[in-house]
């Protein structure tokens, strides 16, 4: 059908259509109406007050005319003739009715969505009270909303209400895979608490005992103890991706030690020691008085560094772009040591334990990035490894000995090699000190300080 082409009388806006609409009724008008909303267009054809024929996105008849009165902030040019066969037979009275009725329907569909993905969100940055509020919002204007009682279900602390909110679920939406998961979960544990206090798996929202150091569903660990890197840590692929997804979400949009905790800890589970030290020390810094995140970070600071577990030299997976955000606010001058390391896990572990002593720290990857920070920085004390690319450390130091301006800076050597070979050569280069990797970071602080006033 050609779309009229008559002359436009009039062109209105900032109205609602449905009243605009009962006027032309009631006065019994002859007209076509060019209704735009953003990208849409769409003709209502009228004679003498009754709609009988509409046209917009390839359909017409009463289809269209519902669609077009159902859009917002509607826009319309009011065209004089009507030329067009009778498609509608609807009284116009009545296709309003059901054009207002489907646009409140749909308009609650899109505000509970956006209800439930606000909820969620509070739910994965553990601001449990705000996303129960959101949740009980969405329940009590639609009962039959399972995604909200299954997320009720995993945010209460209620063994009889998880029960009934993962009931409620299942009735509703028998075939939702994530509902049957849930509860096929929910069955092997629901026998071990009854009205115990319970916590929640953080990676897969299983209740646990308030002990519990193991999920027994995703195998995941949740706590940093001796046995820790003893254990299997094969655990569930697709939760550990899940998690990484879920809590990179959450510190993504606040400082959340929570999540940073827990990021650490899903990397850990996957052997991922650069990014698990990454994302507890950022935990223990955002919180500085939670003894917690302090001493979950030291215990794997000194596995990594007396036992050489510097299994990931892979880039980082995900990275938080706020991480530089969380700075010292100590006043006094901080001294400086550069770390020349080519293991990313291990100049982590150093970085740490320095850090954590009070020093700033200046990385290099090699020799060539060494002697560019050297330049930049002047640090107070060099830590350099000894095996590096390009350049090894007896090169790099006999350049920094022959140079009138760093000559004087103290170096520690650090190498995974033992033995007096390895001493005397850097005691002939004119490093100040020798350590020997896997090392103990108490150790590796104590010679520091030794050399650094």
């Amino acid at each position: 059908m050609n779309s009229p082409q008559e002359k436009s009388n009039a062109f209105i806006s900032g109205f609602m259509l449905v009243n605009f609409l009962q006027l032309i009724n009631l006065e019994q008008k002859t007209c076509t109406l060019k209704v735009k909303s953003k990208n849409k267009v769409g003709y209502l054809y009228i004679s003498k007050g009754n709609l009988v024929n509409a046209e917009a996105d390839g359909i017409d008849g009463e289809k269209a005319a519902t669609k077009i009165i159902s859009w917002k902030d509607a826009q319309a040019e009011v065209q004089d003739s009507c030329k067009t066969e009778r498609k509608v037979y609807t009284p116009l009275m009545q296709i309003l009715l059901n054009s207002t009725r489907q646009a409140d329907e749909n308009s609650l569909l899109l505000d509970q969505a956006d209800l439930l993905d606000e909820a969620i969100q509070e739910a994965e940055g553990y601001h449990l009270k705000k996303a129960k509020l959101l949740l009980s919002k969405i329940l009590k204007q639609d009962k039959r909303n399972h995604k909200a009682w299954l997320w009720f279900s995993r945010i209460s602390a209620s063994y009889k209400a998880v029960e009934g909110s993962l009931n409620n679920a299942l009735k509703i939406a028998p075939d939702d895979p994530e509902v049957i998961e849930e509860v096929k979960k929910f069955q092997q544990v629901k026998n071990r608490f009854h009205d115990d206090p319970f916590v929640r798996c953080p990676f897969c929202w299983l209740p646990l005992k308030s002990d519990a150091e193991t999920c027994p569903y995703c195998k995941c660990h949740l706590l940093i103890h001796d046995h820790f890197f003893e254990l299997d840590h094969s655990g569930n692929e697709k939760i550990h991706k899940e998690a990484i997804v879920r809590y990179t979400r959450v510190i993504e949009k606040e400082k959340n030690a929570q999540a940073h905790y827990w990021l650490g800890m899903v990397y850990l589970n996957m052997d991922n020691y650069e990014e698990a030290l990454n994302h507890l020390d950022l935990a223990s810094k955002l919180v500085p008085g939670e003894r917690f995140y302090s001493e979950q970070l030291n215990v794997l600071l000194k596995h990594t560094a007396s036992n050489g577990s510097f299994l990931s030299n892979e880039p980082p997976i995900i990275r938080n772009k706020s991480d530089s955000t969380v700075i010292s606010l100590q006043a006094k001058v901080r001294k400086k040591i550069l770390v020349v390391e080519d293991s990313p896990t291990i100049r982590k572990v150093i970085s740490i334990t320095l850090s954590q002593k009070g020093f700033d720290i200046i990385e290099a990857k090699d020799g060539l990035e060494a002697l560019s920070r050297l330049n930049e920085a002047k640090p107070d004390l060099i830590l350099l490894d000894i095996i590096l690319p390009k350049m090894d450390g007896y090169q790099i130091l006999s350049i920094i000995r022959d140079n009138p301006e760093f000559k004087y800076i103290p170096v520690i050597m650090l190498t995974s090699k033992d033995g007096i070979i390895n001493r005397v050569k850097g005691k002939v280069a004119g490093s100040s000190a020798y350590l020997t990797k896997p090392f103990d970071p108490a150790q590796l602080v104590e010679t520091i300080e030794r050399y650094i006033k």
